[in-house]
């Protein structure tokens, strides 16, 4: 199993990992190409919660059901957005963290798989959400028992729904759960950032792969650059992240802004981590997600109790 919470940084490994990323940015039918496989090796390597329960959903949007086995549907439901700079994984790569939210969360959770770039770049991710989260209304879920949860660019993409769901008038979610969320697909905040160096991803190459998903939109685009947007009237937020993040510094200024504008942001820091400690959790990432799931579970009481 790979334990993302006690990886040792290699310089090698960062050469290795970023002339990767590069080469699939510029040679973009690899990208399609690498796809499957890199379904198969997170979703055989990232632990699923025992006894956890999958099925299948056909909608607006496809996904999957997952259902820890002490879930219970009465409490409410999560909406789980992926992440992988909106260019490879899906609901299968996150059978792992869906069912660690829904374990410690109690609730059954749904994952689902938007559309992907380069192909399909933005907003079509932003549009599959909100599809999904129309198609959860229709299915009779009260907005306030419904958390949407999301990890690095399906954090980006769960505070886009926010503020997408805002401005059409519709009804916000109970809560926001993100982890080290994509929130400017500039990056230039991170690349500055010296504290977060020595890991294998550059924000350099990742700003480069993200380009994909902004296409030929303004990257300053408040829908786009988190940091730009009006963040007043958000439904209560939880950032997890670790000290080794290489988004640290832009998750820190997001909270900031949030707190700002009013609004409600608790920032959970772990250290020693590093992005993407939540697919592969050991001691420090479990403890992690215990925290999200009881903020998960805590938010739905406490919308439904204020209305």
């Amino acid at each position: 199993m790979l334990a993302v919470d006690r990886v040792s940084y290699l310089p090698i490994s960062r050469l290795g990992f970023n002339a990767m990323l590069d080469v699939l940015v510029s040679q973009r039918w690899l990208l399609a190409a690498l796809r499957p496989t890199a379904d198969y090796v997170i979703s055989r390597t990232a632990p699923v919660v025992p006894g956890t329960r999958i099925k299948a959903v056909a909608g607006p949007v496809s996904g999957e059901w997952v259902r820890a086995p002490e879930a219970d549907d009465a409490p409410g439901v999560v909406l789980v957005l992926h992440g992988s700079g909106y260019l490879i994984c899906s609901a299968r790569t996150h059978r792992g963290f869906a069912s660690h939210l829904s374990e410690y969360s109690g609730m059954p959770t749904f994952a689902i798989d938007y559309r992907l770039a380069p192909e399909h770049p933005f907003p079509a991710a932003e549009d599959d959400a909100l599809a999904a989260y129309r198609w959860l209304l229709s299915e009779g879920h009260d907005p306030g028992k419904i958390v949407v949860a999301g990890d690095s660019a399906g954090g980006h993409l769960a505070v886009g729904l926010a503020l997408r769901l805002r401005s059409e008038g519709l009804p916000a979610p109970a809560a926001l759960s993100l982890f080290g969320p994509l929130i400017d697909p500039s990056y230039r905040a991170c690349i500055a950032d010296r504290r977060t160096r020595r890991q294998p991803l550059d924000p350099r190459a990742a700003a480069r792969a993200v380009a994909l998903y902004v296409g030929d939109h303004d990257p300053t685009d408040p829908r786009l650059c988190l940091l730009n947007a009006e963040l007043a009237d958000l439904p209560p937020i939880q950032i997890h992240y670790g000290s080794r993040e290489v988004m640290r510094a832009d998750a820190e200024a997001f909270a900031a802004l949030v707190t700002a504008a009013g609004g409600r942001c608790d920032e959970q820091m772990w250290p020693g981590l590093m992005h993407g400690y939540w697919l592969w959790p050991r001691d420090g990432g479990l403890t992690s997600l215990q925290v999200a799931g009881q903020f998960i579970r805590s938010s739905v009481a406490e919308a439904n109790t204020a209305s």
